[in-house]
């Protein structure tokens, strides 16, 4: 198992991911918390910002979010210009944690508002890579 399970390119180091693609072949969305500070981390981060501690667990997210915004994407990295157009979201998870991801094709757009209840999901792309996607 590598990286290459996991969206497009690497940002960080496989060992730091692992544990998160472990839980995405689950179908679960996972976070990191500072065993220090308590903290919790979405995306999952490796170290602590406020404290610099590495000590982390990984919590499981339930994925229930609110919309805050939305845009179109119709110029995107060439990795992904053949999605464009689509719909890109920011979202308040139930525990306060904010998240940026790409909104399913499923959801119609002119239901989309502020406060709109999406759920964050674990989704499969073409080459079996996953993903996570407000849905």
């Amino acid at each position: 198992m590598g990286f290459e399970k996991f969206g497009r390119f690497g940002y960080v180091s496989q060992t730091k991911i692992n544990p998160l693609l472990s839980y995405l072949e689950k179908g679960q969305i996972a976070a990191t918390k500072c065993k220090k500070c308590g903290r919790t981390y979405f995306p999952p981060r490796a170290d602590c910002l406020d404290d610099r501690h590495s000590g982390i667990e990984w919590v499981v997210l339930d994925g229930k979010s609110n919309l805050v915004t939305f845009t179109k994407v119709f110029f995107a990295p060439p990795a992904f210009q053949p999605e464009t157009p689509y719909l890109l979201g920011l979202a308040e998870l139930s525990n306060g944690l904010r998240v940026f991801a790409p909104i399913s094709a499923s959801v119609d757009e002119k239901q989309l508002k502020p406060g709109t209840e999406l759920n964050l999901k674990v989704a499969k792309g073409a080459r079996d890579n996953l993903f996570y996607w407000l849905e």
